[in-house]
């Protein structure tokens, strides 16, 4: 119940107030409010709903949920952002793999679209770099999974697992729990991408005006998340009196469990 009401209570605010920002000067506040934060909290419960799927393949080890997990957490994620931007909850759609998003736009007429994600192509790059790429565990998981022999955190060497942006490292042979754990991580960052929908006025006056902002826009999509996510965790981590205290943390062992 606790997560649960975490997870709808995080992304009704979002929707909401995202809703606002998006909101056109004719539309009345109250009704554009509320039906921002009614549907983020419908696009919270999905995503708590995909994160139970996980404890699920945790528990009975069956990769069979992973990808199908995948899928609805991306739906939910979906949710939350259309609402943050003020639309109908079916407007578009989006996957991410990785440093790659792809979008599904529904309305009027079926479109798909591919942009990069900067901020999870930065950390894949220092993937590359620092680890092993596992190119089986990749396509099992559906996002980069590397692996090393000794994973280091804040200097702490012999950690099972560490999540990058929309990226996991394992050690290998891993057990099954801690790949639930690194993958709740990985969802924690996508849930938060409803706050990326704020900066739309900004980015539309931006694309009228500048041929290389639009330019850019074509082609990556800012995902602002990843700095949030990175600030609210060391805000947790600052507040907890020890590693399993962080509220990130402690989602990520429930559904492990």
């Amino acid at each position: 119940m606790e997560f649960a009401l975490v997870n709808v209570g995080v992304s009704s605010v979002i929707g909401g107030i995202g809703a606002i920002i998006n909101k056109e000067p004719e539309e009345q506040f109250s009704k554009v409010l509320l039906k921002g934060f009614a549907q983020g909290a419908l696009g919270g419960y999905v995503v708590f709903e995909s994160k139970r799927m996980l404890r699920e393949f945790s528990q009975s080890e069956n990769y069979a949920y992973v990808w199908p997990s995948k899928l609805v957490n991306a739906a939910g994620n979906s949710i939350i952002e259309n609402a943050a931007g003020n639309q109908n909850f079916w407007v578009k759609w989006h996957l991410n793999i990785g440093f790659n998003r792809f979008d599904i736009y529904t309305k009027d007429k079926f479109r798909l679209r591919y942009r990069i994600m900067p901020f999870s192509l930065g950390s894949t790059i220092s993937g590359f770099i620092n680890y092993s790429f596992d190119f089986s565990q990749s396509l099992t998981f559906g996002t980069f999974v590397f692996t090393d022999e000794n994973i280091s955190i804040d200097g702490i060497n012999n950690f099972d697992g560490a999540t990058g942006d929309n990226l996991f490292v394992l050690k290998e042979n891993s057990p099954i729990s801690i790949k639930a754990h690194e993958i709740i991580h990985t969802y924690q960052y996508e849930q938060l991408s409803g706050i990326n929908m704020y900066v739309s006025p900004i980015s539309t006056k931006l694309e009228s005006k500048s041929k290389l902002f639009k330019f850019y826009q074509k082609y990556f999509y800012t995902d602002y998340n990843s700095v949030l996510k990175k600030f609210l965790y060391q805000i947790e981590k600052k507040k907890s009196q020890n590693y399993s205290d962080n509220l990130f943390e402690k989602e990520a062992y429930y559904f492990m469990q």
